[in-house]
């Protein structure tokens, strides 16, 4: 057999021009998937992190030899990350649950500040934060729209996010792993049409 050559391996996933999550996993039937997103999330430009820690290797040594006798292995934890920054009714709805956003109004007197008043009459959501499992599969479209990267059976908590007030906006971190199922964890596919 002929030795396959750097060049002939290059098949390469670059570059996100959209972010999508749909709360069903993808199931396979007869060889081929359907994926009906739910939702084209916004995701901050380097937060998405997708890796899978080192196995754990089980060494089993005998006397008399340097070198293992065997060895066996877990795999590591498979580790998920992004930050969507919005506090918009359905990405809370997808972060906690429909029972924890609740509509809601106020009233704010005696608020005027040096520069702005805050008097006045308001209207918006409340939210319970809830340690809610996220569930589903997350599909990554490349910068050409060719290729598409789904990782399947992902389970996600939500963690909202407001560090650097003055620069950044309000913002839910989900982060997760890749839970066992009966199908694949991840799918490269190329765009054939």
């Amino acid at each position: 057999m002929a030795m396959i050559k750097m060049t002939d391996l290059k098949d390469v996933f670059n570059g996100i021009s959209s972010f999508m999550f749909d709360t069903t996993p993808i199931s396979v039937s007869e060889g081929a998937i359907t994926l009906d997103p739910e939702y084209e999330l916004p995701v901050t430009v380097d937060t998405l992190s997708i890796s899978q820690d080192d196995p754990t290797i089980n060494h089993y040594k005998v006397h008399g030899l340097g070198t293992d006798w065997i060895s066996s292995s877990e795999p590591g934890d498979a580790n998920i990350e992004f930050t969507v920054p919005t506090n918009h009714t359905n990405v809370l709805t997808l972060a906690y649950g429909s029972d924890a956003v609740k509509s809601v109004t106020a009233t704010v007197s005696n608020a005027t500040g040096a520069v702005k008043t805050a008097t006045g009459s308001y209207s918006g959501k409340s939210v319970t934060l809830a340690n809610t499992k996220v569930s589903g599969c997350i599909a990554l479209l490349n910068d050409e729209g060719t290729k598409l990267l789904i990782v399947n059976n992902v389970a996600l908590y939500a963690t909202p996010v407001y560090d650097n007030a003055s620069t950044e906006p309000f913002a839910i971190k989900f982060s997760g792993t890749i839970e066992s199922s009966s199908g694949a964890s991840m799918y490269f596919l190329t765009k054939s049409e």
